[in-house]
């Protein structure tokens, strides 16, 4: 059976246990005897394992097998949690990433890379002194021991008869019990196998009897049945068994009191690991191993990024509700051809009554065409925890790295976002989350200084307010140095002056390309790169950035983004022959200006006042390059519009009205301008550009 057509599958669903796993580990550091919680954590690894077994990836499921044995060890209780163990099974994770996603791209992934982290997953289980999760692991001599077990076991395995349609391989179930050590018999049972001509090939008639001899417990060898438990038949049994043969001189040793029987029996199961037996020979030294399984955990923050899921797991509700707005539309549409046949063969209807119930049919249709719209739009909303949750591993590292105690928090996980915005705001957000760490927060001995606790926080919240979501990070660090950031910017030639620029006006210059107040470069920050990046994907989501700070306080940064990109609310305005949408979101308000409040200021263009307030006059018909019908503005309309927290007016012939609009992507055939975001259908079939604000003011600008 050719199994890569299941491979798909199988990464979509690797990445939600993946996302399971990593986000357990972490919950597991900070509450470690929360035993429900490992459990989790376990039936994800389980599940891998099984699954990547199922499909044909035994490399997979090898290596998932081992952070599985880890995980079980913790379960029994013969094994704590500590931060060494965390960090190795996260990183075992990350593995775990790399090798899915070769999956997903038909890549050939290097096994040999997984060695190391076997290695030390090994050296994890072998320790039998257990250690307190806020304490490195200290080395005993006992370290390297593994430990070592002998029982046997009966095992019955009689599976229900339909348990191929539902998606499992029973020989996939036996390769994982001969994992947990040694099938030494095995029968199996051909009893209620039919004759050939009554075989239906989609049904199973085997079961299985076979003993096994493992280090493991009964409940290791359940967890191989979890899936399957509920509709088969599983009996489990210890059978007494007999101890290994001790050499002659184990028995000496034992009767003269030197040694106990289960040193013994350690001894003749353990064996040298890899890098000690090529310390050994002389192939390479333990401070060059140490470099390498170092250089392993540097791809940590680089791997972090990573696209939310090309599909969504859609609420059943929300699909039933879905599914009955259709419903309804396909009998107003059949009511609607039963009138207009009504009106073609009857005579004795009048006009007026069949106008009424045509009307009052079309203002049902409308709405549920708005129902269908919005629950259609619902389908695509995800909560940002999706993508919350991965920034606490990011925190983890990274506070690691700098040296510095930190602590996530998270709230307003459940706050929903269009996918296709939520998927493009991971990289602005690790840009933030980087920043605020190397920059934002001082050293535990600086906050010590400052009478600050020496546990920094960072806070990283969600909500949303009316038909936008903010998303705000915050630090409780330093705050931006005024001073520094002017000092830079003279520097650099950003501005020739301070002098009537507010303190909102200064910090913002943060934001210019290539602008950095960091001392040195580092492995984090430094480059100038991060702020400006994060400016220009958020406008490109049609969202603004706002950053408040105190110094020595904290800093706060809000980003502001639509629920959705798909269906914008616009106002539709003429300009000379063509319509152009301005998005609502920009708009503040629209106004007819007397002509003795518009002035031309020297070098700075036309003003127009609006209750005391100048404001820059931008023509559309100049920017875009079509001649408009009304040449004085006090003759036309100023549509008053916000960007970078000032206000610009932009002059249209005439208002069309308030309407929502699909917003188009123009095609690749169109040259990206930026004065343009999109485009739509108006309802008379007539195409209309949507305007790209911040595109309009950088353009009249220059």
């Amino acid at each position: 059976m050719d199994l890569t057509r299941f491979h798909a599958i199988f990464v979509e669903e690797a990445a939600e246990h993946i996302e399971q796993l990593e986000g357990g580990l972490l919950q597991l550091e900070k509450t470690p005897e929360d035993a429900e919680l490992l459990h989790a954590i376990f039936r994800s690894a389980h599940t891998i394992k099984g699954s990547s077994g199922t499909v044909g990836l035994p490399d997979i499921s090898r290596f998932t097998h081992i952070i599985e044995e880890l995980l079980d060890d913790l379960r029994n209780g013969e094994l704590t949690p500590h931060k060494e163990m965390i960090t190795v099974l996260l990183e075992a994770v990350d593995m775990i990433k790399e090798m899915v996603a070769a999956v997903g791209e038909e890549a050939v992934f290097d096994f040999t890379r997984c060695e190391p982290l076997m290695e030390r997953m090994h050296a994890l289980r072998g320790k039998s002194q257990q250690h307190p999760l806020s304490a490195e692991p200290a080395q005993t001599a006992t370290d390297t021991a593994p430990q070592c077990g002998d029982h046997l076991y009966l095992i019955r395995f009689i599976p229900c008869s339909d348990l191929f349609r539902r998606g499992t391989d029973p020989a996939s179930l036996l390769d994982e019990l001969a994992g947990l050590g040694n099938v030494e018999m095995i029968e199996v049972c051909t009893d209620n196998l039919p004759p050939l001509a009554e075989l239906d090939p989609e049904l199973l008639y085997l079961s299985w009897t076979l003993t096994l001899r493992t280090g493991h417990d009964e409940a290791a060898i359940r967890d191989v049945f979890m899936f399957v438990e509920d509709d088969c038949t599983i009996e489990i049994r210890p059978i007494l068994a007999p101890q290994q043969d001790i050499p002659l001189l184990g028995k000496l040793l034992t009767a003269e009191g030197i040694v106990s029987e289960s040193d013994v029996q350690q001894a003749l199961t353990s064996q040298k690991k890899l890098g000690e037996i090529l310390v050994d020979q002389g192939k390479t030294t333990q401070t060059e191993i140490n470099k390498i399984l170092e250089k392993q955990g540097d791809k940590k923050t680089e791997a972090f990024k990573k696209t939310v899921s090309s599909s969504i797991r859609v609420d059943l509700n929300k699909l039933d509700h879905l599914v009955n707005l259709v419903g309804e539309m396909v009998i107003i549409h059949s009511m609607f051809q039963q009138v207009m046949s009504q009106r073609q063969d009857d005579d004795t209807v009048s006009a007026g009554a069949s106008q009424e119930h045509t009307d009052r049919l079309f203002s049902q249709l409308q709405r549920i065409g708005k129902d269908i719209q919005e629950s259609t739009m619902a389908l695509r909303m995800l909560p940002v925890g999706e993508i919350f949750q991965r920034f606490s591993r990011l925190v983890r590292e990274l506070s690691t790295t700098k040296g510095k105690e930190i602590e996530l928090i998270i709230s307003g996980e459940e706050t929903e976002l269009d996918k296709g915005v939520l998927e493009k705001v991971t990289d602005p957000l690790v840009h933030l989350i980087r920043n605020a760490v190397d920059h934002g927060i001082e050293s535990p001995e600086e906050r010590r200084a400052a009478q600050k606790p020496a546990k920094s926080t960072v806070f990283l919240r969600a909500y949303q307010l009316g038909d936008a979501v903010y998303i705000e990070v915050e630090d409780d660090g330093r705050g931006l140095d005024r001073d520094k950031i002017v000092a830079k910017a003279l520097l650099n030639g950003v501005i020739s002056s301070a002098a009537g620029m507010s303190d909102d006006e200064i910090c913002n210059l943060i934001f210019l390309p290539g602008f950095s107040t960091a001392d040195a470069i580092t492995d984090i920050s430094g480059r100038g790169v991060g702020m400006d990046v994060v400016k220009r994907n958020i406008e490109e989501l049609k969202g603004s950035v706002q950053l408040k700070t105190r110094k020595g306080l904290g800093t706060t940064i809000s980003i502001r983004l639509p629920l959705t990109l798909a269906i914008i609310d616009g106002l539709a305005a003429s300009v000379g022959d063509e319509i152009f949408i301005i998005p609502i979101a920009s708009v503040i308000e629209s106004l007819r200006p007397p002509a003795n409040t518009v002035h031309t200021v020297e070098e700075q263009g036309e003003v127009v006042n609006v209750r005391g307030e100048y404001i820059p006059l931008i023509r559309l018909g100049h920017v875009l390059m079509t001649p408009g019908r009304q040449q004085h503005p006090w003759e036309a309309i100023v549509v008053v519009t916000h960007y970078e927290n000032r206000k610009y007016g932009l002059l249209v012939d005439e208002l069309l009205g308030e309407q929502q609009v699909v917003l188009k992507n123009l095609g690749s055939a169109t040259p990206k301008v930026r004065d343009i975001s999109g485009g739509t259908i108006m309802g008379d079939g007539r195409v209309a550009l949507v305007l790209d604000v911040a595109g309009i003011v950088a353009t009249a600008r220059t």
